[in-house]
């Protein structure tokens, strides 16, 4: 018998999963790894699935993602995934 909890995420979980395969059928991008990353980071981050998948896109590739969400790129920030990560006013100051 699982617990309220424990039904709870594994509910969460499918449904992120099920949200990254609709993200994944408009941009064609279906990497495996890169899915699992980014489920990962949608539940570490509390973050929306599609935010996700840019980022750990980015990450695996050496990229930088680019976003106008301060609060998105603040959560990542002190993380591995943190130099993936540049807000639009940040990359605004460096042209």
């Amino acid at each position: 018998m699982q617990s309220g909890a424990r039904r709870g995420r594994a509910r969460l979980s499918a449904a992120l999963r099920a949200s990254f395969w609709r993200t994944c059928r408009t941009c064609r991008c279906a990497d495996e790894l890169v899915s699992a990353d980014a489920v990962r980071l949608a539940q570490v981050f509390d973050r929306p699935i599609y935010d996700c998948v840019y980022l750990a896109l980015a990450h695996r590739i050496g990229a930088t993602m680019l976003t106008a969400e301060s609060r998105f790129a603040n959560a990542v920030a002190l993380t591995e995934h943190g130099e993936a990560v540049m807000t639009l006013a940040d990359y605004a100051e460096t042209r």
